[in-house]
């Protein structure tokens, strides 16, 4: 086995996926596990869930830990430096050699889409982000902030303004909308009262699966939920507007926007509108999913950081 492996975890909020590469980066090995942002489920369950699946990529491997040259673990949740500090300990429990890189979730979708590690990243799936990264390494975020300062457009968003649309058509507050029957229907919700015990205890990921419910009500016509999915296009598109704004100024442009996430990728309608929205903007800018699964992005990252520490050398 080539002493020159590539670990790459993308650690997302409800799952994590990680792939083990040679130096080619050629898949070797692919796995799954739970959930990683420590701010969600602490810094014990995030570790287990690195654990884990480091452990069956290399027993699919064949390999030892010695052969990972270098290691990148792309995180949700990773936006300060007592965050990279809270990974760095969890990171140091794995007993990985060689180079390794803690960073935001935001790197893995980019150099997912781009051997270059540039250009836009919008994710929107449970929850949301919108990442811009230069050739240079200057980078740009909007959004992605968390619940209560902002995951606008996320599948939570959606969601939660769809079952409050329903509690305030019930209460006679705001217009009736095809998503009280829906909800009533597919939840199995005969009440509010019942809609209330639904929702408790909070989940996050739980709320986002109300999401589909809106996008079929806003499909049918019905207005409330129209609103809802507009609402959540410009937002994404807001973001997508200043991040553009402050790293590409002037006349320059990204040379692409990615678009990641449950939702974008399962709702084409909702994708196709973004697109459009982003366009008129960023006019030409190609707008598409990532070329390669997100783990691989991570090992992109990983091979990165490997190859400039070679050249450091």
């Amino acid at each position: 086995m080539s002493a020159e492996l590539f670990l790459g975890v993308a650690g997302g909020g409800t799952h994590s996926t990680g792939v083990l590469a040679d130096a080619s980066l050629t898949v070797l090995a692919r796995g799954e596990s739970g959930p990683m942002n420590v701010h969600t489920v602490g810094s014990q369950a995030a570790g287990g869930a690195a654990m884990v699946l480091l452990a069956d990529l290399l027993t699919q491997a064949g390999a030892a830990r010695s052969a990972i040259a270098a290691s990148a673990f792309c995180l949700a949740g990773v936006r300060s430096e007592a965050d990279q500090e809270v990974w760095q300990r969890i990171v140091a429990t794995l007993g990985l050699g060689g180079v390794v890189v803690v960073t935001h979730d935001g790197a893995v979708g980019i150099a997912a889409g781009s051997p270059s590690h540039s250009g836009i990243l919008v994710t929107c799936g449970t929850g949301s982000l919108v990442y811009g990264r230069r050739a240079d390494g200057a980078e740009r975020f909007a959004i992605g902030r968390g619940l209560v300062l902002g995951d606008e457009g996320s599948g939570f968003d959606i969601g939660q303004r769809g079952l409050r649309a329903v509690v305030r058509a019930a209460d006679g507050r705001g217009a009736p909308t095809l998503l009280e029957q829906l909800v009533r229907e597919r939840l199995g919700i005969a009440s509010i009262g019942d809609l209330v015990t639904w929702v408790t205890p909070f989940d996050k990921k739980r709320i986002a699966t109300v999401a589909p419910l809106v996008f079929e009500a806003a499909a049918a016509g019905d207005p409330v939920a129209e609103a809802i999915v507009s609402n959540a296009l410009a937002e994404l598109a807001l973001g997508v507007k200043a991040v553009a704004e402050a790293l590409w100024p002037g006349a320059e442009k990204p040379d692409h926007v990615l678009l990641t996430g449950g939702v974008v990728c399962h709702q084409p309608a909702f994708r196709e509108g973004l697109a459009a929205a982003i366009h008129e903007f960023l006019p030409g800018v190609p707008c598409g999913e990532p070329e390669a699964e997100g783990a691989l992005g991570a090992a992109r990252v990983a091979h990165l950081a490997w190859a400039e520490s070679q050249g450091a050398r």
